[in-house]
Parts: structure tokens; C-alpha cells; sequence
């Protein structure tokens, strides 16, 4: 069976292919830097150098491969307007051109990355566009199964990264709205069982579902548990949700990426927790993996450990 992935050098797509390739699957990507691919993956890997805006390089890597199955997990968490890098961008018309070519072929299953907190009333250019990604998908007809994890944990945690450099130097952080925005952790790798066992599953056709951890932690307490692990004394400091949108409003104007965004806390207009929207199917890992979610203190202490790892041969 051939599947053709689209992020393979992402977080979470590195744990993708290798379980797809531990699976037996034949695997291609469609990459920018198909350099970075062979780094990664060897000989291993098909590559395809594609340009999302352009449909014509996407369809030469359907024609050539032949694939069965589409992973899509392409997706940003803050724009580079400068770069021309948007939500809009990546999110809609990126996924609009791939879902339009792959209708020409003959694809089993479309396995689609959204994200917890997508909702076609969502006040963030974020969640408004994975919304409208997700629509994309449906619209064409495919045989499809979205998913929608909460923050996802794993040694490229985005999170630690940033977190580990700015606390390095400054010991003090702003947390809006005292920290108290709810986070139900979903480790990487049950996202990734959840996306494999889906592949050839029709319990899971057309049908989208909300991937979660078994423990709802405050913005407050995963910082908490991140800066103990590290021995850093970081004094965390309740910030206004509105002061911090508007200094992130200030901020995107001279740095980029900034630290934070005004996207970020309007990203915040409820808690990042399974079960809120009932149209959807809740507890995704128990449904599709049939089976309990890695405990959160486990998902955060490999996490970290492993991330520690990567720090000191970067080091």
C-alpha cells in the first residue's frame, strides 16, 4: 500500500513516516527541500519537490507515485506576512489545490491534521482556517477522516523549544489570564496510532474526531511541570488576556516570528479540551487506537527527557 504524506519533516510527521514505514507502507512526500528529506529518511522516502500553489507540481507526484492513501499535515501556528506566509495560505488554499488534484485519482482515504478548538465561529485567523481546511476536504466528496488533537506532546515540542530559550536569560513570564486556559495533552505517538489505524479502518470514514490526553492541565501547571524538570525558578506572572493582545498586536510590527501573537490569544476563547463540541466524536485514541491514552506525567517526562537529548547533541 503507498501513501503519500504531505509535512514529513515536521514534528509530527518524522514519527508518521517511521511508523508507516515500520508498517511496510511504501511512502512518498511532496517537500520544499527535498535535501532535508534524504537527511531525514535516506533512500527510504520518495520525494517530490512541490509548490502547493501550484497544482500542476502537486499532480506530477499523484501521476508518478500512485498512492492509495493522502496524509495532510501541513499546517503553521503563526503567519511570516512578510515571507507572504498566512493562515489563508497554508491552511485553505494549500489544502483547496491538494484536495482538488487528489480527487483525479483513485484515493481510498484522506487522513486530515486539524486541531482542537476549530470551529466555523472560532475568533482566531487560526482555527477560522483550519476550520475552512476541513471544509475543503468534505466538500470534494473524498473518503476522509479529520483529526483534532490538543497541544501534542513529544520531544519537537515547538513549546519547550521556545520556552527553553527565552527562559535561558529572562526568569519571568506573563501568562494570560493568570494561566488558567485548560490543555488536555495528547502524546505524538497516539496521534500517530490514531492516524494508522485509521488508514484502513471504514469505522472511520468521514467522520472526525477530538484527540486527547487523560488529563486536563492549566497553561499554568504544564509550564510548571516543564520549568521543575528543568531545575529553573521562572516567576510567572497573571497578564490581562486583552493587554496581551494588544502588545502582541505591537510586537508582530517589529518582530518576526514574535514570541507571541494577538492570533495566539484569541486562539483562547475556550479551553483546549475534548467533548465541547458534540457534533464531533470525543476521545478519538480510546475509539480508533482501542486503547487508554499515554498518562500525561509519562508523555511529558519522555518528552522531556528525550528533548534534553536533542538539546545537547545541538549543544
Amino acid at each position: 500500500m503507498k501513501v503519500l504524506i504531505t509535512g514529513s519533516t515536521g514534528f509530527v510527521g518524522r514519527y508518521m513516516v517511521n511508523a508507516l514505514l515500520s508498517e511496510g507502507f511504501e511512502v512518498a512526500s511532496i517537500v520544499r527541500n527535498l535535501d532535508k528529506l534524504r537527511r531525514l529518511y535516506g533512500e527510504k522516502v520518495r520525494g517530490y519537490r512541490g509548490n502547493f500553489e501550484d497544482r500542476a507540481s502537486i499532480r506530477k507526484a499523484f501521476e508518478d507515485f500512485k498512492p492509495d492513501y493522502l496524509i495532510h499535515l501541513i499546517g503553521i501556528l503563526y503567519e511570516e506576512k512578510s515571507k507572504g506566509i498566512t493562515f489563508h495560505k497554508v491552511h485553505c488554499l494549500y489544502s483547496q489545490n491538494l484536495y482538488q488534484v487528489a480527487k483525479e485519482f483513485d484515493i481510498k482515504k484522506v487522513l486530515h491534521m486539524s486541531t482542537l478548538g476549530t470551529h466555523k465561529n472560532a475568533p482566531s485567523s487560526y482555527h477560522k482556517t483550519k476550520y475552512q481546511a476541513e471544509q475543503e476536504l468534505i466538500k470534494t466528496g473524498l473518503n476522509y477522516t479529520i483529526f483534532r488533537p490538543s497541544i501534542i506532546l513529544g520531544p519537537e515540542q515547538r513549546l519547550f523549544y521556545d520556552m527553553w530559550n527565552i527562559t535561558r536569560y529572562l526568569r519571568v513570564m506573563a501568562l494570560p489570564s493568570g494561566g488558567h486556559y485548560l490543555f488536555q495533552p495528547v502524546d505524538v505517538r497516539d496521534v500517530v496510532c490514531c492516524f494508522l489505524k485509521a488508514i484502513k479502518s471504514e469505522e472511520t470514514n468521514r467522520k472526525i474526531y477530538e484527540l486527547c490526553g487523560d488529563k486536563k492541565v492549566s497553561f499554568k501547571k504544564l509550564l510548571e511541570d516543564v520549568f521543575s524538570y528543568w531545575n529553573r525558578k521562572v516567576l510567572l506572572l497573571p497578564m490581562p488576556k486583552a493587554i496581551m493582545y494588544l502588545g502582541g498586536l505591537l510586537i508582530e510590527r517589529v518582530m518576526e516570528p514574535p514570541p507571541f501573537s494577538s492570533d495566539q490569544m484569541l486562539m483562547m476563547w475556550r479551553d483546549n479540551i475534548c467533548g465541547l463540541d458534540p457534533e464531533v466524536e470525543s476521545q478519538g485514541v480510546q475509539k480508533v487506537c482501542q486503547k487508554a491514552p499515554i498518562p500525561y506525567q509519562e508523555s511529558l517526562l519522555w518528552s522531556l527527557k528525550e528533548f534534553k537529548n536533542l538539546m545537547s547533541s545541538i549543544i
